[in-house]
């Protein structure tokens, strides 16, 4: 996926996270994942299917 801010929905939470693309364990299978979701109202999760995108990538302001 693109890097950028992204709506998402996370264990029930919908907010606003931004995506890297950078590579991380996953510290529940142990595998590297590329892509790094950086949240709002919890600690940073790996892109492993956990988030659901719901909007985004999200274009800044004019």
């Amino acid at each position: 996926m693109k890097e950028g801010y992204y709506w998402i929905n996370h264990l029930g939470n919908v907010q606003v996270a931004y995506l890297t693309n950078d590579p991380v364990e996953d510290m529940e299978t142990g595998k590297i994942v590329v892509g790094v979701w950086h949240l709002t109202q919890s600690k940073d999760i790996c892109h492993n299917g956990e988030a659901e995108v719901l909007e985004g990538p999200l274009q800044p302001p004019q």
